[in-house]
């Protein structure tokens, strides 16, 4: 918990934060920061969205969220590329506090209006540099520039690649850069 309260302290002073860490020192930890933004069950719109690089890391981090939820009452959705489209769009509808899911499918389903995003307090995107490499790039800009005004959070194990840089430089001049340390 400790690693990430960091975070916690720098977002409540900032819009965005962009933490340099590899996934084994953050994974375990994002049910604190959603819950901080999610604390109750809400009728409506999603709350928190998190991107992942993967069919494999949303699933895993789903299955996790999924079971720290129930005590809350919470809803989380699961959206990726493997999943029937139909199906996690009517999910979607229905309703859900908190949604994980693929850059590219979560993009899909937001441009065909498949979930409304005006309560959403928390935008999450893990492995950032690996979403440029992969081309992701343009699907991120679109959901970020249709973004509320809620808080953002770039995970990032290389933070000083070209494109990474790029991307923060022109939409996000002002993020907060922070470094977790080695031991988790």
């Amino acid at each position: 918990m400790e690693q990430l309260s960091s975070v916690s302290k720098t977002l409540r002073s900032s819009q965005g934060v962009l933490v340099n860490a590899l996934p084994t020192q953050y994974e375990m930890q994002l049910w604190s920061l959603v819950e901080e933004h999610v604390p109750q069950p809400e009728e409506g719109s999603p709350r928190a969205i998190l991107l992942c690089k993967d069919d494999q890391q949303a699933r895993a981090i789903h299955a996790q969220f999924v079971q720290l939820a129930k005590a809350k009452d919470l809803t989380v959705d699961l959206i990726v590329e493997k999943g029937n489209k139909l199906q996690q769009r009517n999910d979607l509808f229905d309703g859900t506090e908190i949604i994980v899911g693929t850059t590219r499918r979560m993009a899909e389903l937001y441009f065909q209006n498949g979930f409304n995003i005006k309560k959403l307090k928390l935008f999450v995107i893990l492995e950032l540099d690996l979403h440029m490499r992969q081309g992701h790039k343009g699907y991120i800009v679109r959901m970020t520039e249709s973004l509320p005004k809620c808080k953002v959070i770039f995970f990032s194990a290389n933070a000083d690649e070209e494109r990474t840089l790029g991307y923060l430089d022109e939409f996000y001049p002002n993020i907060q850069q922070l470094e977790l340390s080695e031991e988790a």
